[in-house]
């Protein structure tokens, strides 16, 4: 099974991005401003052009509103849900954009239920035109609670066990490592995702090990 969508054109709860709309932590200097708006929606802004693209397919937790599912009453979380964005790149190649994101989220909206407390790291790659169209867009699955995967080595920092680290280029590469646990009976699946920004035409090459 390998963890990866390609398409074409924790004791408490993990509070990321309460609000319905969320910046994404990025350089102040990136030539594109992200922001996490409801419903698996993004908010892309280059100087006066702006687009509003659906990403939720591509995002393996909760990107809806949270709720306590031992209450009547579901209000309370927000309508972003708990998405949280990093840019991890932002490149130019002819008259294409690449960018790639890391989206944190809850792994579930009921934040009482199985995995509800629970965080999924999802690596997206976009790739867009010079009006902020996708024209391709990848994405992988590097954290998440069911089923079971955890990164085993990457660049960054995770400064709270708790809480996906924030993940970082290594000169001007990515390379994480990650296994997926089924408790089947088979031997947990390892994977090797690798993005480079010198080629970044090429997207997120993932493939086992």
């Amino acid at each position: 099974m390998m963890i990866c969508r390609w398409s074409v054109l924790a004791p408490a709860v993990f509070s990321l991005g309460m609000a319905a709309a969320q910046p994404a932590v990025q350089a102040p200097n990136d030539p594109i401003r992200i922001t996490s708006l409801k419903g698996g929606t993004f908010r892309l802004t280059q100087g006066k052009t702006q687009r509003i693209v659906d990403l939720h397919r591509n995002i393996s937790g909760c990107w809806g509103r949270l709720f306590d599912g031992t209450q009547e009453e579901q209000s309370g979380f927000g309508d972003g849900g708990s998405v949280s964005t990093r840019v991890l790149d932002i490149v130019r190649r002819a008259e294409f954009w690449s960018v790639v994101l890391q989206v944190n989220t809850n792994s579930r909206c009921n934040v009482q239920g199985l995995c509800g407390a629970a965080t999924n790291s999802d690596i997206l790659w976009l790739k867009l035109t010079s009006t902020l169209a996708i024209a391709a867009q990848q994405a992988a699955t590097v954290e998440a609670c069911e089923p079971a995967t955890e990164l085993t080595r990457f660049s960054g920092r995770r400064p709270d066990e708790l809480l996906p680290p924030a993940l970082e280029l290594s000169q001007g590469s990515l390379t994480l490592e990650y296994r997926t646990s089924l408790y089947n009976g088979t031997p947990a699946i390892r994977t090797v995702l690798q993005y480079d920004r010198r080629t970044p035409e090429r997207g997120l090459e993932v493939r086992r090990r």
